[in-house]
């Protein structure tokens, strides 16, 4: 049994104009896994995790978590998930401790039990130190880890967290990380919306490309990236690029200042380039292509602005 899925989900808003956040979306996800929902801002991202979460009905489709369908069992629903919604603020009153530990409470949790999961999510948050200072004391990402502690601390099956690490610094995003896959490693299965590319390719088991409504692309990363038949990415920058127009015309590339990256089928030809590059007084580097650049490309951005034929 999958932990959550949805079959032809549509979410349609009517007012004075038709919105069609979700055009027929269907996934899969399995328990015990990190699923990513990938998108640019108003993909739908939100509004497919907010109907799973029982928080808004679908126009049509339907969709379960762990066999429960999120209309006719809310309920049912409600005791296995926990949330992390995207621009939640915290009661500046409250302290960390607070929020983990009477959440869990309000969730039927034992106060013993409360109490081991509430140390357990705040240890792993780093806020251990700070779990009695109140939220309005507290820095922004501080904040943020404190509502993630809270639904950690709920020990629910399935979490379900709308862009998580959105406003933390490089550091703070990493230790949230840490714990995500620490979560999935105790049996936890977690479905993760963000527009971070490093973050979903970092932490995701599988993941679904959706724009527009529609899901465009599903599976592991390395599927994910073999939907392109480029495999490697040379950066080159410098004043001369002009000595490779011969080169880049045949590839698809793109431009940012004076750098530009240029996508190639294979490794050879790839460090063929790179040896140009550096003859010519430019400095180049290679690598494998990333999650952004077939991001990029599967949703019909700039990948190959210099291709004539591509």
């Amino acid at each position: 049994m999958e932990a959550v899925k949805s079959v032809n989900l549509v979410k349609t808003y009517h007012g004075k104009e038709t919105v069609e956040a979700l055009k027929g979306v269907s996934l899969s996800i399995k328990k015990g896994e990190l699923f990513t929902l990938l998108g640019p801002n108003g993909a739908g991202k939100t509004t497919l995790l907010r109907i799973i979460s029982t928080q808004l009905l679908p126009t049509n489709g339907e969709a379960y978590v762990l066999g429960f369908n999120v209309v006719d069992r809310a309920e049912s629903v409600r005791e296995h998930i926990a949330v992390v919604p995207q621009d939640v603020a915290t009661y500046g009153n409250f302290t960390p401790w607070e929020y983990c530990y009477y959440f869990s409470l309000l969730r039927g949790m034992t106060k013993q039990k409360a109490k081991e999961t509430s140390e357990k999510a705040l240890k792993a948050v780093e806020l251990w130190e700070l779990k009695n200072r109140t939220c309005a004391t507290l820095s922004g990402g501080e904040k943020k880890r404190a509502i993630i502690a809270a639904a950690l601390a709920s020990d629910a099956e399935v979490l379900m967290l709308d862009e998580p690490t959105s406003g933390l610094d490089a550091v703070a995003r990493r230790k949230v990380w840490i714990v995500l896959r620490e979560m999935i490693e105790e049996g936890k299965t977690i479905l993760l919306t963000t527009h971070i590319m490093e973050e979903a390719e970092m932490v995701s088991d599988r993941l679904a490309i959706i724009h527009k409504g529609e899901l465009i692309a599903q599976g592991t990363i390395e599927e994910i990236k073999s939907l392109t038949k480029e495999k490697f990415r040379v950066v080159v920058e410098g004043k001369s690029l002009k000595t490779l127009d011969k080169f880049i015309s045949n590839h698809s590339s793109v431009s940012f200042g004076s750098k530009r990256i240029i996508y190639i089928d294979n490794g050879d030809e790839a460090i063929d380039l790179v040896k140009k590059a550096l003859k010519n007084g430019l400095k180049a580097e290679a690598s494998p292509i990333t999650l952004e650049d077939v991001f990029v490309k599967l949703i019909g951005g700039e990948m190959n602005e210099n291709r004539k034929n591509g």
